[in-house]
């Protein structure tokens, strides 16, 4: 492209001009025309470009590794093909990892090609996909502080859930056991809890009929060292003092809840931090998308 900034009038010297120009003259009889220049990135448009690649490279990594650790755990439990277990695909808490993994690694794809391609539409995905995470996790905190009485419910129902798919779901079990163990407690409200579970009720047929996990036990291990899984063995056909002598008594309900709250600055900070990550990443984008379309422009 080519624009004339001042129209020089016409003299004699035109003619002699153009002769030169046909007879190989250099560029001096040109003094009239301007030629743009294409814009030049500056060098810290050029490190933000490259440590935006490398953010989301990493982020892109960490993706991949949540969505491999969800299909082996699906592999694992026969929700895919392969598996020993047989749970259901469908109620799978495994599958969240599988989500999040191909959710983050799309996102951050689209991030890493944006600024390593210099492509416009990549770029804008990746930003609004980012802002779509942001208004999220917004909407999630509103609803922390407006709904406290709502989420304790569903986080009674929760536990719930786990008590009684127990012995059905090893992640379920992973998880109870853990809880039992770290917070001392045994049941949703009290140990006795756990005789609405099919196999610990105390008509169930099986060893384990009126008893409670190992994990509810005051000491799970026997001499010191090894595990004892029939701690917890005949607890619930004992008096409430013969069980306290053996078992956590108070529920796992009131517990987290007071574990909870003594993390809330933990998880506030943890929030604030993953926002921030965010919001760098989407600055770092828009930058580069600035340059991009700049240079388009000029195109």
């Amino acid at each position: 492209q080519v624009s004339r900034l001042v129209e020089l009038p016409y003299s004699s010297s035109d003619d002699d001009d153009d002769g030169s120009l046909l007879a190989g003259g250099t560029a001096e009889q040109d003094q009239g025309v301007w030629y743009p220049m294409p814009p030049k990135p500056s060098t810290f448009s050029h490190c933000v470009r490259y440590l935006a690649f490398l953010w989301n490279l990493l982020f892109l990594l960490l993706g991949l590794l949540v969505l491999a650790v969800g299909v082996w755990g699906l592999l694992a439990k026969a929700s895919l093909p392969g598996g020993e277990h047989g749970v259901p695909l469908g109620s799978d808490p495994m599958l969240l990892f599988v989500l999040g993994g191909l959710v983050s690694s799309a996102v951050s794809l689209a991030g890493c090609l944006g600024a390593f391609c210099a492509s416009p539409c990549l770029l804008r995905f990746f930003l609004g996909s980012v802002l779509a995470f942001g208004g999220l996790e917004v909407l999630g905190g509103l609803l922390l502080l407006l709904a406290q009485q709502q989420l304790r419910d569903a986080l009674r129902d929760l536990l719930l859930l786990c008590l009684l798919r127990y012995q059905e779901d090893p992640d379920l079990q992973f998880l109870v056991d853990e809880v039992q163990r770290s917070l001392q407690c045994c049941g949703l409200g009290s140990y006795s809890d756990w005789e609405s579970n099919p196999y610990f009720n105390c008509s169930a047929p099986g060893v384990q009929a009126c008893g409670v996990p190992a994990s509810c036990c005051q000491d799970p291990l026997e001499n010191g060292s090894v595990p004892n899984a029939q701690c917890g063995f005949g607890v619930l056909g004992l008096g409430a003092a013969a069980a306290g002598a053996v078992v956590h008594m108070g529920g796992c309900e009131a517990a987290l809840g007071v574990w909870l709250r003594g993390q809330a600055g933990a998880i506030a900070t943890t929030a604030a931090a993953l926002v921030l990550l965010e919001a760098v990443g989407a600055l770092m984008a828009l930058r580069v998308l600035g340059d991009v379309v700049a240079f388009r422009a000029w195109e």
